[in-house]
């Protein structure tokens, strides 16, 4: 009887876990992360900025309806603005096309692309659209492994799906 109780509330706590991951509003889930992220592997102060300003930053994430895949980058400008654009596709390679939306499900603005800022803040990348304020905003840990580059999101809402492996241009 206990080991059914304990199995019963292990399984309860799964889907909670789960939801944690990613908002229920969402368009795309987080992607895994390709390596441990420690403080070890950490970019931090001045190495972070260097790393993210004036690169674009481009993750592919699997949608939350089934069969759809998100292409997405984040144009890091040097003056702290940001151009965040959307592609969709029916695979992880493509062939892409443009979002018809960008943003949650339940808050979006119609078109591919949206703006924003971003900044370095106590070790951390944070950023914010320009279209949804405050509601929008999140900061994220950045790790580097050789030529590997990961996101662990720190604050914010969890539909922003820049968690896991990333590429810096």
């Amino acid at each position: 009887m206990i080991r059914r109780a304990m199995a019963l509330l292990a399984a309860l706590a799964l889907p909670g876990a789960a939801q944690a991951q990613n908002a229920a509003t969402s368009f795309c889930k987080n992607g895994a992360l390709p390596f441990a992220a420690s403080d070890a592997n950490r970019l931090t102060g001045p190495a972070l900025r260097q790393a993210l300003s004036g690169k674009r930053l481009l993750y592919v994430r699997e949608g939350t309806r089934a069969g759809l895949w998100f292409s997405l980058t984040r144009e890091l400008r040097a003056d702290g603005s940001a151009v965040h654009s959307c592609q969709a596709a029916r695979s992880p390679n493509g062939p892409w096309g443009a979002c018809r939306q960008i943003g949650e499900e339940r808050v979006n603005v119609a078109g591919p692309r949206d703006i924003g800022v971003w900044n370095v803040q106590d070790n951390a990348f944070c950023t914010e659209s320009a279209s949804f304020g405050q509601r929008s905003a999140g900061c994220f840990s950045f790790h580097r492994q050789g030529q590997a580059f990961a996101a662990k999101q720190l604050s914010g809402n969890r539909s922003f799906c820049i968690e896991g492996a990333v590429t810096l241009q």
